[in-house]
């Protein structure tokens, strides 16, 4: 008999999300700007919420010019708005006096309550939030506490550790979620292979070098370069292939914290 899929709903802060695939335009891409299919993005939830603050205006920024980013801002929402399964909400930002800075507001506050909401009414049986910011972690302590299975779907540069910690289950966004829901019409990049197996795969070495969890190395192969990193606990090798070195290198440290040579 097959088994019944737990309802999964997922609460996306907007400027997390956003910030993130501007990381993957500026690093991959040569800030070349890259279209996502967000509802291939998330298409494992049943539920998607999303939440972010309309912008506000700039020093030295002309009405029409903030009109312009306004307008842009909110059509976006209305797309999002239109895909199957997404709920979006606005909020706004207030410059910060104290912090000279921009600072979202209602955003986190309205994520904290629906989640919570949704917890106790048990509409969901698994939550995720898509975050990096330690100021949700009482969120996801009190949701832990409630019973709630949570996940943290976080950048792994930009995330607290104590975030990290306070979630069930953790799983990193980064650029390979981001590059398996390019839409068709969006600018194409490459990214390394990968595969795990219980063998280190056959390659010229060209350097071995111990880090925390072991030896990592480094080879050339008919295909072009790869990393292998250490064992895990599963006893298995991470590999890591592509042709192009420098584009090895970024990849490896975006997003294992392998620092190659």
């Amino acid at each position: 008999m097959a088994s019944i899929k737990p309802t999964q709903y997922l609460f996306i802060d907007g400027a997390c999300l956003r910030t993130t695939i501007t990381e993957v335009e500026k690093t991959y891409t040569d800030d070349r700007v890259i279209t996502v299919d967000f509802g291939k993005l998330t298409q494992h939830f049943d539920k998607v919420f999303y939440y972010d603050a309309l912008p506000s205006k700039h020093g030295g920024e002309t009405d029409d010019q903030f009109t312009a980013r306004l307008e842009q801002a909110k059509s976006f929402h209305d797309k999002l708005g239109e895909l199957d399964r997404f709920h979006v909400y606005e909020g706004d930002t207030r410059r910060s006096p104290s912090l000279r800075k921009q600072q979202q507001k209602k955003v986190d506050i309205m994520i904290a309550v629906d989640m919570l909401t949704h917890s106790f009414r048990r509409n969901m049986e698994r939550a995720t939030l898509l975050a990096s910011d330690v100021d949700f972690k009482p969120l996801l302590d009190a949701l832990v506490a409630e019973g709630m299975f949570v996940t943290l779907w976080y950048p792994p540069k930009r995330t607290n550790t104590d975030l990290i910690k306070s979630a069930d289950r953790r799983e990193q966004l980064d650029v390979r979620a981001i590059h398996g829901a390019l839409a068709g019409s969006s600018v194409q990049f490459d990214i390394p292979q990968l595969w795990y197996s219980g063998g280190k795969s056959e390659g010229e070495v060209i350097r071995t070098w111990e880090a925390d969890e072991g030896e990592v190395g480094l080879y050339t192969t008919e295909r072009g370069f790869m990393v292998i990193a250490p064992k895990d606990a599963r006893g298995m090798y991470l590999h890591i292939q592509h042709s192009e070195m420098t584009l090895l290198k970024i990849f490896s440290q975006d997003v294992f914290a392998i620092s190659l040579p």
